[in-house]
């Protein structure tokens, strides 16, 4: 729309399931009034900054004396390395300590023995006196001067379960929780330090950081964080992680109570004080400092992983799940031009999005241009709501409703949002409602009984849409998911709406790249356009035809043909079109009917 020069001026989009707000952002860029409802707070809150944006002064402009209020914090990082030099730390590796059930042997829950690659050299560790070594990278073994032999590639950890390496016993680590009724407890290993004095505005070049087992510095600045977290952790939230109804179990089966136990102490005293810095900030800074901050913990926290290839954190929800890790890394969170996901970084993403609000740029044919608003007043609404009962927005009121609804049970977002929820609630950002909404359409599974439930939750939600949207007005949405019963429950809650199908086509959802690509996957969604009627379509008849099957294998083979659509890409849009066939008035014209149910199932 950029490229045609098509505005939305004057015109209202809605979004029932705003998510990370793009949607809304995109439709204001172009001069709409944009109003959006999400059960999520952590959506809404920073779906608001984001249309707002451009309000904002930049954050950078506060840093300094936040940073000085936090000199004793930033000490805590210090190191020595092995030539005895003063350097700081980058990354602390830590490994679980796991006790045999058999033999009550406490051993180290490493994977394998490896800690980073280095160009033609590979970082590892000793199995037995844990000295690190730099060895060639092509080397499957490590002879250590204290005498044992180390297999680099076979650790005690194997898809979760801990072999003793004393008795041969085997449990899986989530039971080893349950037994022990304790979660996990890790010890400090080895350390990747930097130069003391090493520029802090610019990336340090791998070849100046190094490896080394901790000194006797890093487990004294770990005594002093623990000591110092005993009188300073008031502002640290208390809030229970919520036990019933999850998604995901994983959390809680591990023993985690509440999320300040995902941290150590150390990250624990630098939350803490963070906090009371941003509470004396100006105002106007708080916001974008408590955003920076939600977010740089998915970085700082006891489920944060480290790539060994380009030595770098993992951050939690990498997967978008509680993914439980027995090797954590701690990041030294206030270094500035290294370090994935520093509380800096993390600031310097919230400062580029005031800064692009102030001066949009779009990328076009010839490059990246200047794209000024269009002119005229927008109004901005989000509501923090049930969109299955939208109050707050007029019938007939809305020309677009542009949304993105749960794809059945592939991504509670809701449950995993709910880590922010308490820091966010500490920094002074939202309310904490104390746990996720009851209200989300994501189901907790697949059976037989959780797509009624889906059905019934989303019928809902898009006759809302269809009761706020103006005659003309257009309801699109994407959608994907492997299970027939997904399908069949969209289809059951669009023959609800009184909309009446347009089109449906596909639309790039994943890259090759992405972390949730695996065998099968599919990364096409389908996207469907409904439109509102001045007379709503009367649906005859829940069968049809059984020769709408040839029209959906006619309609998916153009596509499947001009994109060279994969089987599972091709298999989601059958799918699509046979949901959109279920949506015209049309009467079965032979005696060989289908429902909507067989027909998905035929065509999956």
């Amino acid at each position: 729309m950029f490229e045609q020069g098509s505005p939305l001026t004057g015109a209202t989009v809605a979004d029932l399931f705003i998510g990370g707000g793009t949607s809304l952002y995109e439709a204001s860029r172009l001069g709409a009034h944009v109003v959006g409802a999400d059960i999520d707070p952590v959506a809404c809150a920073v779906t608001e900054f984001e249309l707002t944006a451009h309000r904002y002064p930049d954050p950078w402009d506060a840093f300094e004396d936040l940073a000085n209020r936090l000199e004793a914090q930033r000490t805590l990082y210090a190191t020595i390395g092995p030539e005895g030099d003063h350097r700081i730390g980058l990354h602390y590796f830590w490994v679980q300590e796991v006790a045999c059930a058999r033999c009550d042997v406490v051993f180290d829950a490493h994977p394998h023995y490896r800690i980073a690659l280095d160009g033609d050299d590979q970082i590892v560790l000793c199995r037995t006196c844990g000295e690190v070594h730099r060895i060639r990278a092509t080397a499957t073994t490590l002879e250590c001067s204290c005498g044992t032999t180390t297999n680099i590639s076979v650790g005690p950890v194997l898809r979760g379960v801990a072999t003793c390496p004393h008795c041969g016993h085997s449990e899986a680590l989530i039971e080893h929780a349950r037994r022990t009724g304790e979660r996990p407890s890790f010890r400090l290993f080895a350390v990747e330090s930097i130069a003391a004095g090493s520029p802090s505005a610019r990336a340090v070049p791998m070849r100046e950081r190094i490896i080394h087992g901790p000194s006797e510095l890093d487990f004294k600045n770990l005594t002093t964080a623990q000591a110092d977290l005993v009188k300073e952790r008031n502002l640290l939230p208390t809030r229970i992680i919520p036990r019933l109804g999850r998604s995901d179990n994983r959390l809680t089966a591990y023993g985690y109570t509440s999320y300040t136990q995902l941290f150590n102490d150390r990250q624990l005293l630098h939350a803490n004080r963070l906090l009371a810095a941003i509470d004396v900030l100006p105002e106007e800074h708080r916001l974008p400092y408590a955003l920076a901050f939600s977010n740089h913990l998915t970085s700082n926290c006891n489920l944060t992983r480290y790539t060994e290839r380009w030595r770098q954190v993992t951050p939690l929800f990498s997967l978008r799940a509680f993914a439980h890790s027995t090797r954590p890394v701690e990041l030294n969170p206030w270094l500035r031009g290294t370090g994935r996901g520093t509380f800096p970084n993390a600031l310097r993403k919230v400062a580029n999005a005031i800064s692009y609000a102030k001066s949009p740029r779009e990328y076009a044919k010839t490059g990246f241009v200047e794209s000024p608003l269009p002119d005229g007043e927008r109004t901005i609404h989000v509501y923090n709501t049930d969109s299955r009962t939208l109050t707050d927005i007029p019938d007939d009121s809305v020309d677009i409703v542009l949304t993105d609804p749960p794809y059945l049970d592939n991504i509670d977002y809701s449950e995993l949002a709910d880590f922010f929820v308490p820091w966010l609630a500490a920094a002074g950002a939202i309310l904490d409602p104390g746990g996720p909404s009851t209200a989300s359409l994501a189901t907790k599974g697949r059976g037989k009984d959780h797509a009624p439930l889906f059905e019934a939750g989303l019928r809902d939600c898009f006759r809302e849409a269809a009761r706020i949207l103006r005659p003309g007005g257009r309801l699109i949405f994407t959608f994907q998911h492997r299970s027939p019963g997904a399908w069949s429950a969209l289809g059951g809650a669009l023959r609800a709406t009184g909309l009446r199908h347009v089109t449906v086509f596909p639309l790039r959802g994943d890259s090759d790249m992405s972390l949730h690509r695996h065998q099968g996957s599919s990364v096409w969604d389908a996207v469907f356009v409904l439109a509102k009627d001045e007379l709503a379509p009367v649906r005859h008849d829940p069968t049809r035809s059984s020769s709408v099957l040839n029209w959906v294998a006619t309609e998916t083979g153009r596509w499947v043909e001009s994109l060279q659509l994969a089987e599972p890409d091709a298999a989601n849009l059958r799918r699509a079109f046979a949901v959109a066939a279920f949506l015209d008035d049309d009467r079965p014209t032979d005696d060989e009917v289908i429902t909507l149910d067989n027909a998905v199932s035929e065509v999956s």
